[in-house]
């Protein structure tokens, strides 16, 4: 008997510990994750990070850039005009500006696509299936220098596509921010230039952009050609329409601050209409995982114990 109470004793004892232990990991990871998605707390510490890391869109120099990569990009560099070629124009809205870029770029292609081949042949000579099947390895030879001489063209189209999503979603938050500055009576130029200060960790690459836009002009440089040099590194059509409304608001001496409050609520409504555009596709993607995955199992739930039923009266009657 004592024996019996002592073990439930102990049993509540285990149970009480294990749910104490349970409640203490869920209030520390709620704490954590309470701490860390706090705005002011992420931003006092992003602020009082060293400013020596590397800026967004800076590649790191070294020995291996002069003695590998500046003979490999020689092959494929242009001789002229280069630093404004369309593939420099690329690079550029993928976020990588630093000089660097377009030769790490094209040493790259070169470098896989003379790379992978030779790997793959040297695989299968190995092995021994390439000297029995000839035209196969020349073509998987081939396949392989085609993938590897264009892989870096897919990377970089890759992070366009996602740079140019983000400041795309990004955009009808800055410009709002950029309507209560001008309406405050900033000038354009300290509004774009506290919009990207504001936006530094909230969405940073159109805060990289306008802080680029802001340091042309502090340099001297007209405001058509920095707003138009925005519009152009980045490729979105929003700031593109935001670029223009700006150069004719400036041009015919119309009130800035009501163009942008214009364009704003056009970007309002823009963004809901593409939320709804998005909303109104999933049922036809969800078709196809309908189809593969759900339509199986609900036919092999409803339909199996009738087959079932069927197979054993055909056995029954057949003996």
């Amino acid at each position: 008997m004592e024996t019996s109470i002592a073990a439930s004793a102990l049993h509540y004892l285990l149970l009480g510990l294990v749910f104490v232990t349970t409640l203490l990991l869920v209030l520390a990871g709620g704490a954590w994750l309470i701490g860390f998605s706090n705005p002011l707390r992420r931003r006092l510490a992003e602020v009082g990070a060293s400013s020596d890391d590397t800026a967004p869109g800076s590649l790191p120099q070294g020995n291996f850039q002069v003695s590998v990569v500046a003979p490999l990009a020689k092959a494929l560099l242009p001789e002229e005009n280069w630093r404004s070629s369309h593939l420099r124009t690329r690079l550029v809205r993928a976020g990588w500006r630093d000089a660097q870029a377009l030769p790490l770029y094209l040493a790259a292609k070169l470098a896989l696509g003379l790379g992978l081949p030779v790997l793959a042949g040297i695989g299968l000579f190995a092995s021994g299936w390439g000297a029995t099947h000839a035209l196969p390895t020349a073509a998987l030879v081939a396949g392989m220098a085609l993938l590897g001489f264009f892989a870096p063209n897919l990377y970089v189209m890759h992070h366009i596509e996602l740079r140019q999503q983000r400041i795309a979603e990004s955009f009808p938050d800055g410009l709002d921010m950029l309507v209560v500055c001008v309406e405050a009576g900033l000038s354009l130029d300290a509004a774009i230039q506290r919009v990207s200060k504001e936006m530094e960790h909230s969405h940073p690459f159109l805060a990289d952009e306008l802080a680029l836009v802001s340091l042309e002009l502090r340099a001297g440089r007209s405001r058509d050609e920095a707003l138009h040099g925005l519009a152009e590194r980045t490729g979105v059509d929003d700031i593109r329409a935001f670029v223009s409304i700006l150069v004719q608001a400036q041009h015919f001496g119309t009130s800035i601050a009501a163009s942008l409050r214009e364009q704003a609520a056009d970007l309002r409504l823009i963004r809901m209409q593409r939320a709804k555009e998005h909303a109104n596709k999933l049922p036809v993607k969800l078709i196809f995982p309908i189809m593969a995955f759900i339509f199986p199992a609900m036919f092999l739930v409803i339909l199996g114990p009738a087959f079932i039923r069927i197979f054993t009266a055909i056995i029954s009657r057949g003996h």
